[in-house]
């Protein structure tokens, strides 16, 4: 069931937009030679969109039905595949990692951060980390809707929003972390921050 929530919520417009946008400060150097691993992919949007861009993409997820979409998907990709790997295994290093909304659902948040990083292949690498803030909640999202056209644009947020409600993750997780730089930007009106992280 939550894989066919999860390709519904990719293929919502403010969904695909925000990913869209995570992309843009990347820079815009040659990328064929260039790999990013998605970690979480679910279905595989922002794997696509980065392989769109000519990275050399792997998505990862432990949920097979959820890949199996994710590669009927990206059938036109020759750049892009996907694993069902465990990503806390993973010997191989990444010039990208990317991971959406997985913080938010680990029992320890600084581990995972940490095994995130240490995926990192050089001090030019990046690691973008795409969560729901606080300010992510049900309340908040309906303030957004003012007719029928804002309820169409936004009803996915408010499933996000319900899904995500109370499991923000404290933006001074990053603070504890040794040895890296962090940039942040927020989207939705600051309901989703998207962290830019490379090592110091």
């Amino acid at each position: 069931m939550s894989t066919f929530i999860f390709l519904w919520l990719q293929n919502q417009t403010f969904y695909k937009l925000l990913q869209q946008s995570v992309l843009r400060p990347i820079r815009s150097e040659k990328t064929d030679d260039k790999s990013w691993a998605d970690v979480g992919c679910s279905t595989g949007l922002l794997s696509r969109e980065a392989a769109k861009k000519g990275y050399s993409v792997v998505g990862y997820d432990i949920n097979r039905f959820s890949l199996f979409f994710a590669k009927v998907l990206s059938w036109h990709l020759k750049n892009i595949s996907y694993s069902s790997e465990n990503f806390e295994t993973l010997q191989s290093r990444f010039d990208v990692v990317s991971a959406t909304s997985l913080l938010s659902v680990v029992d320890d948040k600084k581990e995972t951060l940490e095994k995130l990083v240490r995926l990192l292949k050089t001090e030019k690498s990046i690691l973008i980390i795409i969560e729901p803030t606080e300010l992510l909640s049900t309340q908040n999202v309906k303030k957004l809707i003012v007719d029928f056209k804002t309820l169409w644009y936004y009803k996915g947020l408010l499933l996000w929003a319900k899904a995500r409600e109370n499991k923000s993750v404290d933006i001074q997780i990053f603070d504890t972390i040794k040895n890296i730089d962090v940039k942040h930007e927020f989207y939705l009106n600051e309901m989703v921050r998207v962290s830019y992280i490379s090592y110091s």
